[in-house]
């Protein structure tokens, strides 16, 4: 949060070029399946693959600059820093771009060249340079790929340990193949030379030991923030008589660990099973199968398009991913925990927990050549079923915080008479404290447009001065002048079809001002830009005489835009802008004040401020007021109720809650609320015998639950109450990514009943 606005906005362009390579990655992956490449046992969507590639790439690239790049082959390289997935290379861009790398890359502790057609076999691995288990730094400046016998000799040294132990060793790679490390000296000279453009890299290849101020800053925090949350926890665990700083119920695990066992027990298809009639819905949205696919076992999964898997998460989609988290580490032990902690600090050594893996874990087979792996034990028989009976039934709610305002009173520190320093009132009296956004920051003056409409005979002869056709009007005051009244103005002009032939004294076009109705319209100035077509100049520029420079200039340019209104575009306008205003002179125009019709609301209501109108902020509807009346059928006396709806604008709660008042006011009527709805609101749709029977029948159907997003005027948005995030923007609800019909066309207003949620999050009708 202390970070500056260039250390962000770094941090983010960070984000997005690491979000970038990774598809770029995925890209490759799937161009080198093809039988040209000649390459091994390629699977695109192993993250194992992807790691190896990223970091196979990183390394050719940070030592050599765009000068030393063949022009053919730079090409290549800013199409794929592009990130776009939908301008994938060519298959013989791809293998140019493959065979310049393999000429490139080489081992960093014995310069062996890695060819590409053996990197994604078990003959290479990525390696860690400072290893796990001394420091634990997964980063990309950590990791380099090397022999795999390389990698197992190397163990739980440092890069430069590992050289200053073995200088000069040959290692036996298999298949004949032999790899002679490094040398103390040929070790420095090639990794200054060719990681001299990644110097982070660089430097932990180069470490002799790992310095006590490389870890200890990083531990330091964190220990105190286990420390201290670890204790309010044993706080509420303890039990009696139990003296221990940290209670024994309180078990400290890793994310790892909890990742381990979802895939053990088989959670991670519960997962799948749990998301899945999201995916099958935009399979159907988009008529195809573009986003499910079947899994080794035969079952059909979520899947996600490569062009759109940047930033997704298929465990952030839903909210119950946190009560799936919560059932592993509810059901993880000290025992399970020990075991995993031993098991990957010791892995590949003799000794091991053998007591503890006979108690956890059972052999399951991976294939049918007989290889097997250890899984641990479910914590009983019927764990994934019930988990997933369990996250099915969950309801996810949601805590309000609807503070608008609050009383406050603002204090000072203030020497008394005796020299001390108190606290003292700044005010008397009450001071309210608004705790939402007020309106938008841009003020709008109300204006009164003249406009035109058609009216009678006898309306037009009431206001003669607002007539349109000025030989009409002059006539009908000649006419009036003489006592002439309406049946013989009438008859006259029957009388004089031929003189008036192009007049309809039925409907005669008058001028009206805006005030003198309902419609308000505000105005605001605004830079002109290319967005100023015909259409908007003619139904948003408040100024007639603007309207016709910007009209004008704007047919002498084609009727483009874009042309017209373009930088130069205006420079050209305000030079010829006399000869635009028909001969006469004007000032040069930037801005205009353009109109709209809408529902705004004056900032104060003394001075000027009443005449400076501002509309209410993005998310400031809190409140959405359902109102009941109701309707007798008179041919067959049957009741039944209609609703109306209202959004509650801020600056009405505001003054109505200073009244100690209801937050929503009355209806037209003087009929208060049935009920009101807000922001995270849970809401019920009975079915049709439900809605009959006045009767809720338990337990409620989940997919009739849905959560309130928003709401405007008398609309009001909602999405079910599990999605935490779209799967596809804008695809998978609508544009707004959220919903008024369910997928029945059923309007969810219309037969919403809310939901009252207790502060446990337990729901109560």
């Amino acid at each position: 949060m202390k970070a500056t606005a260039q250390e962000r906005a770094r941090r983010t362009a960070q984000t997005l070029e690491n979000e970038y390579a990774n598809l770029r990655i995925k890209a490759l992956l799937a161009e080198f399946q093809y039988p040209e490449f000649n390459i091994e046992n390629v699977r695109p969507y192993s993250p194992s693959q992807q790691e190896i590639l990223r970091i196979y790439e990183d390394g050719i690239l940070s030592g050599i600059t765009d000068k030393e790049i063949p022009e053919d082959i730079s090409a290549i390289l800013k199409k794929f820093r592009e990130g776009d997935a939908k301008k994938r290379p060519t298959r013989t861009e791809v293998l140019r771009y493959k065979l310049w790398l393999e000429q490139q890359y080489r081992s960093p502790y014995t310069g062996k060249v890695i060819p590409l057609g053996k990197l994604f076999t078990s003959a290479y691995e990525i390696e860690h340079i400072i290893p796990q288990s001394r420091y634990f730094d997964d980063s990309l400046s950590n990791k380099v790929i090397c022999e795999s016998a390389v990698n197992k000799l190397k163990d739980n040294s440092l890069g430069y340990e590992f050289i200053k132990k073995n200088p000069g060793r040959i290692v036996e790679l298999g298949n004949g193949e032999t790899a002679t490390v490094f040398t103390e000296s040929e070790y420095e000279q090639f990794i200054k030379k060719n990681y001299s453009g990644n110097s982070q890299k660089m430097k932990k290849l180069l470490l002799e030991d790992i310095p006590e101020g490389f870890i200890e800053r990083q531990l330091n925090d964190s220990r105190y923030i286990s420390r201290l949350i670890k204790g309010l926890l044993s706080n509420i665990v303890r039990e009696e008589n139990e003296q221990e700083a940290i209670s024994k119920n309180v078990i400290v695990c890793t994310g790892g660990i909890t990742d381990r066992l979802k895939k053990d027990w088989g959670l991670q298809d519960v997962w799948n099973n749990i998301i899945l009639p999201r995916f099958l819905r935009l399979n159907d949205i988009d008529d195809s199968n573009s986003y499910t696919t079947i899994s080794a076992s035969g079952h059909q999964i979520p899947s996600m398009p490569l062009h759109l898997q940047k930033g997704f998460n298929k465990k952030r989609i839903d909210h119950r991913h946190h009560a799936m988290d919560a059932i592993v580490i509810a059901c993880a032990n000290r025992n399970i925990i020990n075991y995993l902690n031993n098991s990957s600090a010791r892995k590949g050594a003799e000794i091991s927990r053998y007591d503890l893996r006979t108690i956890l874990c059972e052999k399951v087979k991976t294939d049918d050549k007989g290889n097997y792996k250890w899984m641990v034990r479910k914590p009983w028989d019927s764990f994934t079923k019930d988990t997933y009976t369990s996250l099915q039934n969950v309801v996810v709610s949601f805590k309000q915080n609807l503070r608008v305002i609050n009383k406050t009173t603002n204090r000072y520190q203030h020497y008394n008479e005796e020299g001390k320093k108190v606290m003292v009132k700044q005010f008397k009296g009450d001071s309210w404290a608004i705790r939402k956004p007020m309106h938008k920051d841009t003020v709008y003056g109300e204006i009164n447009l003249r406009k035109e409409k058609t009216v009678s005979l006898k309306e037009a002869l009431n206001n003669l001065e607002r007539i349109i056709d000025k030989q009409l009007k002059k006539k009908l005051i000649e006419l009036l002048h003489i006592g002439y009244d309406l049946k013989k103005i009438t008859k006259y002009f029957e009388e004089n079809k031929e003189e008036w032939n192009d007049v309809n004294i039925k409907k005669i076009g008058v001028y009206y001002f805006t005030k003198e109705t309902n419609d308000r319209y505000f105005a605001v100035r605004k830079p002109i830009d290319t967005s100023f077509n015909q259409k908007k100049i003619e139904g948003e520029v408040a100024d007639t005489a603007i309207q016709k420079i910007l009209i004008n200039h704007l047919l002498k340019n084609g009727n483009n835009a874009e042309i017209a209104f373009s930088p130069d575009g205006i420079e050209r306008m305000n030079q010829n802008i006399i000869e635009l205003n028909g001969g006469k002179y004007h000032q040069p125009i930037y801005r205009v004040r353009v109109y709209e019709k809408a529902d705004k609301f004056a900032v104060g209501e003394k001075g000027n401020k009443k005449s400076k109108f501002v509309e209410a902020a993005k998310g400031t509807n809190l409140f959405f007021a359902v109102y009941e009346s109701v309707q007798v059928d008179e041919s067959t006396g049957e009741t039944s109720r209609k609703r109306t709806y209202a959004s509650i604008p801020l600056n009405v709660v505001i003054e109505r809650q200073k009244k100690g008042l209801f937050s929503a006011p009355e209806d037209k009527d003087g009929n208060l609320p049935s009920f009101v709805l807000s922001p995270n609101d849970l809401v019920y749709l009975p079915t049709e015998e439900e809605r009959k029977s006045g009767k809720i029948s338990q337990p409620l159907d989940k997919d009739r639950i849905y959560k309130m997003v928003s709401c405007t005027d008398n609309r009001a948005f909602f999405v079910p109450f599990n999605v935490a995030s779209t799967i596809v923007d804008k695809v998978e609800f609508s544009s707004k990514n959220k919903i008024e019909l369910t997928q029945d066309k059923l309007s969810i207003k219309e037969v919403c009943i809310p939901l009252k949620v207790n502060r446990l999050g337990v729901i109560e009708l």
